[in-house]
């Protein structure tokens, strides 16, 4: 379901490219908020807090950790945006990162800090860069950048 959440928002946010002529957001809160207010957000799995007409609500995953979308610049211009999402278990973590980073759909993509610049990851590399979990609790982050 968090495969399927994040290829949502990403499709979603590039809606608010055409409406702004590029990704002209100030920080990831106002991003974030925008696409909750304008009902980008995933309708299953993920939490809305905050009021999502405000456009300052925040986007939380199943496992409890922040999503946030901003906008990526390159050459000055906002032509792109990523995707980070926070705590993910290291299985999932694993299995999100290959899944997504196969199909070339993301120009970068990071596991904790680790930067896969072509955004392609293997499951090898995502073995490594995944961290164990602490208890129940994930430790992973992981950052999808999409431009275009």
């Amino acid at each position: 379901m968090e495969t399927s959440n994040i290829q949502t928002v990403v499709t979603n946010a590039q809606q608010l490219k055409q409406t702004q002529g590029g990704y002209n957001f100030t920080s990831g809160t106002t991003m974030t908020g925008t696409l909750i207010q304008q009902g980008g957000a995933p309708k299953a799995g993920w939490t809305i807090q905050g009021t999502a007409s405000s456009g300052t609500g925040t986007m939380w995953n199943s496992y409890g950790g922040q999503v946030v979308m901003a906008p990526v610049a390159s050459n000055g211009f906002n032509n792109g945006f990523s995707v980070t999402t926070q705590k993910v278990p290291q299985a999932d973590c694993i299995s999100i990162a290959t899944q997504l980073g196969s199909g070339g759909a993301f120009s970068a993509i990071s596991i904790n800090s680790t930067d896969y610049s072509d955004g392609l990851v293997s499951a090898e590399d995502a073995g490594k860069a995944c961290t164990a979990d602490t208890g129940m609790t994930g430790n992973n982050t992981l950052v999808f950048t999409h431009n275009g």
